[in-house]
């Protein structure tokens, strides 16, 4: 056989199909690695190694699909772990974000580790690197590598675009296996390709959760899919149906759905409910068939479980939970559900007050679930994530050609789609004071005229508002009207916050029996107690994350304090085990020094031994350098061992 890195120069040299193996793929990947960065087949460098901070920043970018790709991470390693797979999944830029692997297996590759950097320009050809250069499927098998290094490794990779189209992750799975058969790495292939479409499906889902969705199947198998509104309009298509229906990749635009086929709005349902298979005419007169999903509660997870009856708030977080659900063992919560309640038939406007992440979204799904108006829709509008220029449109609705840009047939807009039923309007702080104006005149009169059009209809809406902020600030500030906040607040709801609950370890605890426990993985007595005292500011919202990745990021079925990525709390110093010096006080000045050496020793001990002697992972969690934490432990007369 040529040596692997003469049979590469010679393949680029020489072009594509005149050696074995150097057709079109791996001749591109190939002809980069030499051409575009400079690489030589025998002489592969580290691979990059990121800090647990810059991980932490990358995940908190992707923290709303993180939800759904730490399941699927682990529902993939489960399939073809048991082969010898590990499963990543890496961000745009390549970095490794989350790990499922069998770290003491014999085909087990250490360099696929969290905080791993694999683009082409540093690991060659690769399952990865390739991958998110291409923006395609990626297969590498053994000798398609670059490096030979990497010769006894096989891997496959698939592009995750977002529903805007563009490309956000990789799902990959890896082995070092001389002897793997390229069919059984084929077979891994499509396992991971189904994997990547059902989580980008349940992303884009998640995204237009208010919308109906069709799931159009492909002559070629595979599945496209389109975001439609009340009036038929397209307002959503992912990555391949876009390709396969030559809509633009991107600046997307809403329109007809009837643009693309037969006119057939029996076909379309708008209500939500179970899904149903349909078929739509393309105007070629190409038949496809697929199914329709109704439009669900918006934030929905669609792969979530149900949460067990008497489960403490949070506990379903991605999923629809009950009013009893959502307060849990907290009193204050328990009384406001109560409240809610008795109130439940009067249509008075609620208004929820509480931090980012406690859970105001929730409450509100929960109440329309139990209300009168539970059969008609739950339409949402976040203030403060859309547009100041579309909100207007976005809520009252317009009419076709008000404005440039506006779709032919308008749009209802979100108090007509509520229309006996409820209104959510999250970070109502945030609204623009000029269409602070006009939400109180609708909410006084309960009509509505569209923009750009003279016709005025009536809507019997429940108004549920939402803010993190001090309303009574901004209302001194200017920022927000006084007669809309009272206009707001027939009933006034403050949701604690995590840190204030009574019931706080309870949520915890359940928070890790449903993301942990039903994976089979436990929280090591040292962990919790960090998820105890940890302060939460982003509450429930953080909880689950955190717990999310730590169940990714633990070895083996127990997570480590270290897996929790949270800085270690200090603990209150055991005097028996201080410094003699420490124990013996020389007047109040020296006492106080004392005791906040003996707090400080005590705090680098445990965040030492939590991390495993990784000065490191300790040094971030205390937040100081290496080099300070290093002249801290000489300080405290701390011997590093190991």
């Amino acid at each position: 056989m040529m040596h692997h890195g003469r049979k590469i120069l010679e393949a680029v040299r020489l072009g594509p199909g005149r050696l074995p193996l150097a057709q079109d793929f791996p001749y591109r990947s190939w002809s980069r690695c030499v051409e575009e960065y400079g690489l030589e087949p025998g002489r592969c460098g580290p691979i990059p190694l990121v800090s647990h901070r810059e991980i932490n920043t990358a995940r908190e970018a992707l923290e709303d699909k993180l939800v759904f790709a730490y399941e699927e991470v682990d529902f993939l390693y489960s399939v073809v772990g048991k082969i010898g797979y590990c499963v990543t999944l890496t961000n745009a830029d390549g970095l490794t974000l989350a790990e499922r692997a069998d770290r003491s297996s014999r085909f087990y590759s250490d360099t696929e580790r969290p905080g791993s950097v694999w683009t082409e320009r540093f690991a060659g050809t690769n399952g990865v690197g390739t991958c998110l250069r291409d923006g395609a499927v990626t297969s590498v098998y053994q000798d398609e590598h670059f490096f030979e290094d990497f010769i006894e490794m096989s891997c496959a990779a698939v592009p995750l675009f977002a529903p805007d189209a563009s490309l956000w992750a990789a799902l990959n799975v890896t082995v070092r296996n001389p002897s793997l058969q390229r069919e059984t790495h084929a077979i891994a292939l499509e396992v991971v390709r189904k994997s990547a479409e059902r989580l980008s499906e349940a992303i884009f889902r998640r995204s237009h959760g208010e919308r109906t969705i069709l799931k159009l199947w492909k002559p070629d198998g595979e599945p496209c899919l389109l975001a439609v509104d009340a009036d038929h309009a397209v307002v959503g298509a992912d990555v391949a149906a876009r390709a396969f229906l030559k809509l633009p990749r991107t600046d997307f635009s809403p329109f007809s759905l009837w643009r693309l086929f037969a006119r057939d709005p029996a076909a379309i349902r708008n209500d939500p409910g179970p899904s149903l298979p349909m078929h739509l005419t393309r105007l070629d007169g190409t038949e496809l068939r697929g199914y329709v999903y109704g439009p669900s509660a918006p934030n929905a997870a669609p792969r979530a479980r149900p949460a067990p009856a008497r489960a403490p708030a949070g506990a379903a977080e991605a999923g629809g939970v009950t009013l009893d659900q959502w307060a849990g063992a907290e009193p204050r919560m328990t009384r406001s559900v109560d409240i809610l309640r008795r109130l439940s038939r009067t249509g008075l406007p609620i208004l929820l007050l509480g931090e980012t992440g406690v859970g105001k979204d929730t409450l509100a799904r929960a109440y329309h679930a139990e209300s009168p108006r539970a059969a008609q829709p739950f339409v949402a509008l976040n203030c403060a994530a859309m547009p100041e220029t579309l909100i207007e449109s976005e809520l009252f609705g317009y009419a076709g050609g008000a404005f440039t840009g506006a779709r032919k047939e308008g749009s209802a807009g979100r108090f007509v789609q509520a229309h006996g039923g409820t209104l959510f309007l999250d970070e109502i702080g945030d609204m623009p004071p000029h269409l602070q104006t006009r939400l109180l005149r609708v909410l006084e009169s309960g009509e509505v005229a569209p923009l750009g059009s003279g016709k005025i209809r009536k809507v019997d809406v429940q108004v549920i508002a939402a803010t993190n902020h001090r309303l009574e600030q901004r209302i001194a500030d200017g920022a927000f009207r006084a007669d809309l906040y009272y206009r707001l607040a027939g009933v006034i709801i403050h949701v604690p916050t995590l840190r204030e609950r009574a019931d706080k370890e309870a949520v915890i605890d359940a928070c890790i029996a449903r993301t942990a426990g039903r994976l089979g993985v436990r929280v090591a007595p040292a962990a919790r107690r960090i998820l105890l005292q940890h302060s939460w500011p982003g509450n429930l919202r953080e909880l689950y994350l955190v717990v999310s990745r730590a169940v990714s990021l633990a070895e083996g079925k127990l997570i480590e304090p270290h897996d929790l990525l949270l800085a270690v709390p200090a603990m209150p110093p055991d005097p028996l085990h201080a410094p003699p010096e420490a124990r013996t006080p020389a007047g109040p000045a020296a006492d106080v020094r004392a005791r906040l050496d003996e707090a400080e020793r005590a705090a680098i001990l445990d965040n030492i031994n939590a991390c495993r002697g990784d000065v490191a992972a300790a040094a971030h969690n205390l937040g100081m350098s290496r080099a300070t934490l290093y002249r801290r432990l000489k300080a405290h007369g701390i011997t590093r061992r190991g």
